[in-house]
């Protein structure tokens, strides 16, 4: 709340009655960040192989870790470690994000089995959840390693997961 009222100039209780509260606030910019997802799971829409799709993803993440010099990272993902369990509106807005990338996942799946580059044997469903997981491990575990190990480190998890398929 005190970066808000530093960046905007508002005071508490205009923020407060403007946007009923901390967790109404917060909810706002859980909805808000949607566009995030959107552009991720647009970039997996587009034509073209399914293998090169998900790396382009995978890779996007973590260029976009790289490139966070301040530390701050996913919104969904900081606020799915910090709201599990204890607040299920909220949780719920961030299960939200992580089932849209799952369904595009699911889509560009399906579309490779489809196309014959992925085995009929994978479960698609199972495949979307896992690079889900890939995604959200990528942004936590990237936070905690060196930077001089960050760039290979993480390229090598975005490979052994493309490895899968």
């Amino acid at each position: 709340m005190n970066d808000l009222v530093e960046a905007t100039g508002l005071s508490r209780s205009t923020i407060y009655n403007s946007f009923g509260g901390k967790k109404t606030l917060f909810a706002l910019a859980l909805k808000e960040y949607r566009r995030v997802t959107t552009e991720n799971v647009a970039l997996i829409s587009r034509p073209g192989d399914v293998r090169n799709n998900l790396r382009a993803l995978l890779l996007s993440i973590v260029d976009s870790e790289l490139s966070d010099h301040e530390g701050f990272g996913c919104f969904a993902a900081n606020s799915s470690l910090e709201v599990s369990g204890r607040d299920p509106e909220l949780s719920a807005l961030v299960a939200q994000h992580f089932e849209r990338l799952e369904s595009g996942l699911l889509r560009l799946l399906k579309r490779g089995q489809k196309a014959g580059e992925i085995s009929p044997d994978q479960d698609c469903q199972m495949l979307s959840r896992y690079f889900v997981a890939v995604i959200q491990g990528i942004r936590v575990v990237s936070k905690g390693l060196p930077a001089a190990c960050r760039q290979p480190y993480l390229h090598s998890i975005v490979e052994a997961s493309i490895e899968t398929v």
